[in-house]
């Protein structure tokens, strides 16, 4: 499921985050296909991108770990919030 990010991915600045980007747009656009599966774990996902991106498992200080750290978050909040929102509903 997380080879979704794979075009996400292959960009050259997909690591790389500001105000109006649009890696901001294409990560939650890509999160937004597989975030409502059961089965979606944000630190599942975080350790397919660092695979993919060839990290060493110790490096949690490299700009792409540390991006990567904080998409994992961002797809936290969301699934967190998507568990929360749909309580009380139906």
């Amino acid at each position: 499921m997380y080879e979704a990010f794979d075009s996400f991915m292959a960009r050259d600045t997909w690591h790389i985050r500001h105000p109006r980007d649009e890696n901001e747009r294409h990560f939650y656009q890509t999160l937004n296909e597989i975030v409502w599966s059961d089965a979606f774990n944000p630190d599942e996902m975080a350790d397919y991108m660092r695979a993919r991106a060839g990290l060493a498992p110790d490096d949690c200080t490299s700009g792409l770990a540390v991006a990567i750290d904080r998409w994992r978050s961002d797809a936290w909040a969301v699934k967190e919030f998507l568990k929360y929102a749909s309580v009380g509903k139906g």
